[in-house]
């Protein structure tokens, strides 16, 4: 078997014509040339002796089989040496998080409605009195990145959490605080955009209000 029309086009469409690991177009133009950089990866292996294999699998085709990487980290992941750590759980969990990345920082009608977040008074604007948070960012790529913005959005979902109970001088204290944190993730080389929507938070009880929600996505420069 191969891969089918329907299953090239779902995986391409999804993955944004970006590398689910690096995120880099596959696309390219050297020379005024355009060449492709792109290549479909099975995650489990048909061949007996290849990377991740299984006996019996099933159809090793299929879009959940396959993930789009360029050749430098389709190398990578099939290399030996890297097996343990490229797994078939880890991959599809890769690919899992690339495709809701493509959802949503480049679909151009979402992306367009995001702010740049520059100070803590902005971010305060946006996650103070929400309901829920959507929070994403882009991969992370260190031990210090984790640490960096895993402690933000520690912060933020914990002031949303008793937002409604703070004295002024508390929020201010907090947006000067959140200043502080935004200037480290910038000089980190991250910028963080955010908005604020309305969504029917308690719809499935049949309370039909509109409530405030927050969007925050922290974006690699």
């Amino acid at each position: 078997m191969s891969i089918t029309d329907k299953v090239r086009k779902d995986i391409w469409a999804k993955s944004g014509n970006r590398c689910a690991i690096c995120k880099k177009e596959f696309f390219t133009s050297i020379v005024n040339d355009d060449f492709n950089i792109g290549e479909e990866c099975h995650i489990v292996s048909s061949k007996s002796n290849g990377p991740r294999h299984i006996v019996n699998y099933g159809d090793y085709d299929a879009y959940d089989n396959i993930i789009l990487l360029c050749r430098n980290h389709h190398k990578e992941v099939d290399d030996p040496a890297n097996l343990s750590k490229y797994t078939i759980a880890k991959l599809v969990e890769i690919k899992k998080e690339h495709e809701k990345w493509v959802r949503q920082s480049l679909n151009p009608e979402r992306r367009a409605t995001f702010s740049l977040i520059s100070n803590g008074t902005d971010l305060v604007s946006i996650i103070g009195g929400s309901v829920a948070i959507d929070k994403f960012n882009d991969e992370i790529q260190s031990e210090n990145e984790a640490e960096l913005i895993g402690g933000f959005w520690q912060e933020i979902t914990d002031f949303m959490d008793i937002f409604l109970d703070l004295e002024p001088i508390e929020i201010t204290r907090t947006e000067f605080s959140y200043s502080k944190l935004i200037k480290e993730l910038n000089e980190s080389g991250f910028l963080v955009y955010g908005r604020k929507i309305k969504i029917p938070f308690l719809k499935k009880y049949g309370d039909a209000t509109l409530y405030s929600a927050a969007n925050i996505y922290i974006k690699r420069k």
